[in-house]
């Protein structure tokens, strides 16, 4: 069939892309969160004038700047930076972003590290499975699409392996900006309770 004349380097290319971003992306604010939460070093911090938004931040830069780090030094081994880098490193940071603002969720939501990881290996099918159906190309591509991943590795290796514009990936870019902006609120919901918990709490 039509796999047969996809090369594997091709097909395991959004897999190791995929992977790199959500480890960093996701693993280091999550780890680092539930780890704090543990220790008290947290409840420490934010009795400083540093607010528990700009924790959350921080650690999100974070996850996000290696996600992109390890994203471009995959692609750059596999040179498939094509003609466009510009435009795969902004998709890079979009992934990244997303990846960490479900870490940062993960890491509020969790109370210690063997809940974090029991929750990432039954949730890793979801997280990856976009990038499994690439290694099928015989699948449908709109099964890949019911994954919200998808938004991810898909526009990055439509500009990698088929040259495509920001023009012919903007739909997906749009709905991978919507998934992010939801999880942003979801983050900023859940710690505006906390804060407000806490200040009931304390009177």
């Amino acid at each position: 069939g039509d796999e047969t004349a996809v090369p594997w380097e091709d097909r395991l290319l959004p897999f190791i892309v995929l992977l790199t971003i959500m480890i960093g992306g996701i693993m280091v604010p999550a780890t680092s969160l539930v780890d704090e939460k543990m220790k008290r070093t947290l409840t420490a911090v934010t009795t400083t004038p540093t607010s528990v938004g700009e924790v959350y931040l921080a650690k999100g830069l974070l996850g996000v700047i290696l996600g992109v780090v390890m994203g471009v030094i995959i692609l750059a081994m596999n040179r498939a930076f094509g003609s466009q880098p510009l435009l795969l490193v902004t998709l890079l940071a979009l992934g990244g972003t997303m990846a960490s603002a479900f870490g940062i969720l993960l890491g509020m939501l969790l109370k210690d590290i063997n809940s974090l990881f029991a929750t990432i290996k039954g949730i890793g099918l979801l997280l990856y499975a976009p990038a499994i159906i690439y290694l099928f190309p015989s699948l449908p591509e709109w099964v890949g699409r019911i994954f919200p991943t998808y938004y991810v590795i898909g526009p990055i290796m439509e500009v990698t392996q088929n040259g495509a514009s920001f023009a012919d990936i903007a739909p997906d870019v749009a709905i991978l900006i919507a998934i992010i902006l939801l999880l942003v609120g979801i983050v900023a919901l859940l710690s505006r309770r906390a804060r407000q918990g806490g200040a009931l709490a304390a009177a």
